[in-house]
């Protein structure tokens, strides 16, 4: 098992040790290389948000094709951000739902931590549509904050997103705005409640602390969802 185990690891090095020579001897080449590394390291920065292990995250990406060195640690936001300088409209829509696939597989309602990765995701990828909403109906999987993730307890064991009743006008109430707004109004002040009540904004804070901004998080995303639904391009 460790002879295979090794036989895998030359492989992969062998590899990325062809596409970095190619990028050399061809300049085009370069930002392939450099969209793959920027892919693989998103990916694995967002399975490890949700509670997957670094190996089971390495695993993970090799079975769906992306052999490359990966950064741990990084900020999702502003990688997807230079993934997308280097890459076509296609490219970013299909990393997007290669995301969605990935933390979909498992069949479990995804944490709170990851959703806000899927987020940061798809706004550092451009798009200016509900196109993470209307994956998650593709593939069809809930969100649920988890304790460990600052999950208030009067949500406990309730999925997130349910399909709304509300009216339009009580939706754009919950984001601070007034009957009228259009469309990308309620975009841009979408972004910017998510990032005053992003989950890491709060994380080690006092239980309370966290309980209210997950809890504001929960209630902004799901009016924003709904009206996405309403406001439609």
């Amino acid at each position: 098992m460790i002879a295979a185990g090794g036989a895998i690891a030359v492989s992969v090095m062998i590899v990325i040790a062809a596409a970095e020579k190619s990028a050399e001897v061809n300049p085009g080449a370069s930002n392939s290389v450099d969209r793959n590394r920027l892919g693989a390291s998103i990916l694995f920065q967002l399975m490890l948000a949700g509670g997957a292990s670094s190996d089971t995250a390495m695993q993970t990406l090799r079975r769906v094709g992306y052999i490359s060195p990966v950064t741990a640690g990084i900020d999702i936001h502003s990688w997807s951000t230079r993934y997308a300088h280097v890459s076509s409209a296609e490219q970013r829509a299909a990393l997007l739902e290669k995301a969605v696939q990935i933390v979909s597989a498992t069949g479990r309602p995804v944490p709170l931590r990851q959703y806000a990765a899927l987020l940061d995701l798809s706004f550092g990828l451009g798009f200016q549509t509900d196109a993470l909403a209307k994956l998650r109906e593709q593939y069809g999987f809930d969100y649920v904050d988890h304790a460990k993730d600052a999950r208030p307890r009067s949500a406990e064991h309730r999925a997130l997103f349910a399909r709304e009743t509300r009216d339009a006008a009580t939706l754009l109430q919950i984001l601070g705005l007034q009957t009228g707004a259009d469309r990308q109004t309620i975009i841009s002040t979408y972004r910017r409640l998510v990032l005053l009540h992003h989950p890491d904004r709060v994380h080690g804070d006092s239980e309370s602390a966290q309980n209210e901004a997950a809890a504001k998080f929960i209630e902004i995303t799901r009016a924003y969802e709904s009206l996405m639904s309403i406001y439609r391009d």
